[in-house]
């Protein structure tokens, strides 16, 4: 009789010591399984996150430098302004994705029969209620309040410099004022001066998130309102509408970087610019959200690759113990086949088949139950079922290093009894 054909027959004949060794192999490998296939959805979300949680820098003047100056319309500032060659030089670096600089200021909106659109809650002063916190943008894609999170676009489109009579409103104010992308509402700075009114066409509205719970900002519930009576127009539309502007340049402007990991070696490179006097300005960066959620996942994955290997250690030890005891209980069946003349490595070669023929069941089996294990496991840490995929590359890897641990823990468990001789095997039989 061959070794192989004695290796099956005595799995089917200690049939409950084969059944705890395959509840034991299939348990363990399907929580090996779910844990990569969780390991790896962590590491494809941080990659998404690297490019949608909005990390930028600021360049703003540094309010220590410059001084004031007298003027006919009074004091003013002689602190150097950012200019457009300035941020056209800064953008052209490598891994700076678009900028975006704002001049703030308050326009009247009404409709096109001259009604006063009111913010989303009224104080009850007419002039008041119209008043609208307005952005220029050259990009609203990279205006902060996008880019942070706390706004969010749910229709229409963003604008950048070449629209010249578009804006972006709220979706609450156009809720409340019957109003919706492609309508034309109007304009104006200071409707008790000679300021220009002009026609925009709604391009596209906003939703505010900054109160909802969500780790991408850092708003609070009393800010929601404040955003919702924000609009947003272009540079070239803000520029038609105030009739004294004098383009001297922005205090401050937005820079968005395609990889967060970047962020540092951009700015680095940002201040190697010497056609700009840095005494003069200072560079913030934004990345409090992307560290946050990514040092979250850090430690997600830090905690799976943990459990990984304790319960790989953990189960080799257990398995060691199991075909320990079955060994020693085997003294006998060992003896005799050494006594007749079949070499040790030949026994040692039946106990690897009959463990490795458990193996070939429960390795197939744990990828199929794997694939409902790791979504429900998936969840609880911070991931939908379907992100949670057990691949035939997770199955793999498993099935080969399990086969190279369960012929160690063969050999291991062995290393007792094949010491001995026969004789000696015989000798200690009871």
């Amino acid at each position: 009789m061959n070794l192989g054909t004695r290796a099956i027959l005595y799995t089917a004949r200690k049939w409950k010591k084969t059944l705890l060794l395959f509840c034991l192999l299939l348990s363990i490998t399907t929580l090996v399984l779910s844990g990569l296939a969780i390991s790896d959805a962590q590491e494809e979300q941080a990659e998404e996150l690297r490019g949608t949680t909005g990390t930028s820098f600021t360049v703003s003047r540094n309010t220590a430098t410059g001084g004031w100056g007298n003027g006919g319309n009074g004091s003013y500032s002689t602190q150097e302004y950012l200019t457009s060659d300035m941020m056209e030089k800064i953008v052209a670096v490598d891994g700076i994705e678009g900028y975006n600089a704002s001049i703030r200021t308050i326009l009247c909106l009404s409709d096109v029969n001259g009604q006063w659109l009111e913010q989303l809650e009224p104080t009850g002063h007419s002039m008041v209620d119209c008043q609208f916190y307005s952005y220029s943008c050259i990009n609203s894609e990279y205006h902060s309040l996008f880019l942070s999170g706390a706004l969010e676009m749910c229709d229409g489109e963003m604008l950048d410099i070449s629209f010249d009579n578009g804006i972006i409103i709220s979706k609450e104010i156009a809720d409340k004022h019957g109003l919706k992308v492609g309508d034309i509402i109007q304009a104006v700075n200071d409707p008790f001066s000679n300021d220009k009114t002009k026609e925009l066409k709604i391009v596209g509205l906003f939703e505010v998130v900054a109160d909802k719970t969500d780790e991408r900002n850092n708003y609070n519930e009393a800010s929601y309102y404040d955003y919702a009576n924000n609009a947003f127009v272009s540079e070239t539309t803000m520029k038609a509408l105030l009739e004294n502007y004098e383009d001297v340049g922005y205090a401050s402007a937005d820079f968005f970087v395609n990889d967060p990991e970047q962020l540092e070696g951009i700015i680095q490179q940002v201040q190697k610019i010497t056609s700009i006097n840095w005494n003069n300005f200072i560079i913030t960066a934004n990345d409090e959200v992307y560290e946050r959620v990514s040092s979250s996942i850090s430690d997600t994955g830090t905690l799976i690759t943990t459990l990984i290997v304790v319960i790989t250690v953990v189960s080799m030890v257990l398995i060691i113990l199991i075909l320990s005891m079955s060994i020693r209980s085997r003294k006998k069946e060992m003896g005799i086949l050494l006594a007749v003349g079949i070499e040790k490595p030949a026994v040692i070669l039946q106990y690897t088949i009959e463990t490795l023929l458990i193996a070939v069941a429960a390795f197939p089996l744990a990828y199929l139950s794997s694939k409902q294990v790791a979504g429900m496991l998936g969840t609880l840490f911070g991931k939908t079922a379907e992100n949670v995929i057990v691949t035939t590359q997770h199955f793999t890897l498993v099935a080969t290093l399990g086969t190279i641990l369960l012929i160690a823990a063969v050999l291991i468990s062995c290393i007792p009894a094949m010491r001995l001789k026969p004789k000696e095997i015989l000798s200690q039989m009871e």
